[in-house]
């Protein structure tokens, strides 16, 4: 039989939540977090996808993904067990200017190195364990792959100017806006679907998935707030509570009450 575990650490003093999942023919859709995602294959093997392309990750493996890099994930065949860290995007910044001296980005999304996995194993290992003890090991392992496999890179050029980067600016400066894509598009003297194509080449996902994706996101930092979830989903733009755990469950594995429950409980 089919089956699935994410088990969901979401410690207060850490930079981010930690997931220990064991997985038996579970794909995720396509989908983006906020967050830098660095697991570590623990056992199994994968096949997934980042910004379109396709990618191979097996024991030993630490897999390494940038906020907003569109990918899917899971097993179809074989059991797979991995941790992954969300790690927030300042506070891996604080850790690439003490290594690199400035911004940084990592190689992957692959890369194969048995020891710094298993540094990561450790960091993100199950059972009791004192948040500062695993704050400590997560820095610990994050300076290691930085160290190891980080280049130093300047920040991108802003292109606010495209109507593509305005329509994404705008979704995300606003989650329960309801972008007039057919308005936007006349203006710019092109057809809706057009924009919708060139929008999707860019950032991996058409603007409304790109958009429901986001709202998950932003969801997500109400809850562990302490927002009410039917609240939290009217503040995003979702019709209702049971929309918005539908769209978490895809993104995340789980439903928002087992992240929830996880923020008090060890692993």
């Amino acid at each position: 039989m089919a089956a699935s575990e994410h088990i969901w650490h979401c410690g207060a003093g850490l930079p981010g939540d930690v997931l220990i999942a064991d997985l038996r023919a579970y794909r995720y859709a396509p989908h983006f977090h906020d967050a830098w995602s660095i697991g570590a294959i623990e056992r199994g093997r994968c096949s997934f996808t980042v910004q379109g392309h396709t990618h191979v990750a097996a024991t030993g493996d630490l897999v390494v993904i940038a906020p907003g890099q569109v990918h899917t994930g899971g097993t179809s065949d074989a059991p797979l067990a991995y941790r992954m860290a969300y790690i927030d995007p300042a506070w891996f910044d604080d850790h690439a200017r003490a290594m690199l001296g400035g911004a940084a980005r990592i190689s992957g999304p692959v890369i194969r190195a048995p020891a710094l996995c298993a540094q990561w194993l450790h960091a993100l290992a199950p059972g009791a364990m004192d948040d500062g003890e695993r704050r400590e090991r997560i820095s610990a392992a994050l300076l290691g792959l930085l160290g190891a496999h980080g280049d130093a890179t300047a920040p991108a050029d802003s292109d606010a100017s495209d109507v593509c980067a305005l329509l994404r600016e705008r979704m995300a400066t606003d989650p329960a806006c309801a972008p007039d894509l057919d308005a936007l598009a006349r203006a710019q003297d092109r057809h809706r679907t057009t924009l919708v194509k060139q929008f999707a080449r860019r950032y991996g996902l058409p603007p409304q998935a790109w958009l429901r994706n986001w709202r998950v996101a932003r969801a997500r930092v109400l809850l562990r707030g302490g927002v009410p979830l039917a609240q939290a989903a009217q503040a995003v733009g979702f019709a209702d509570q049971a929309h918005l755990t539908r769209v978490f469950k895809q993104v995340y594995g789980s439903t928002p009450g087992v992240l929830l429950r996880a923020g008090s409980q060890t692993l």
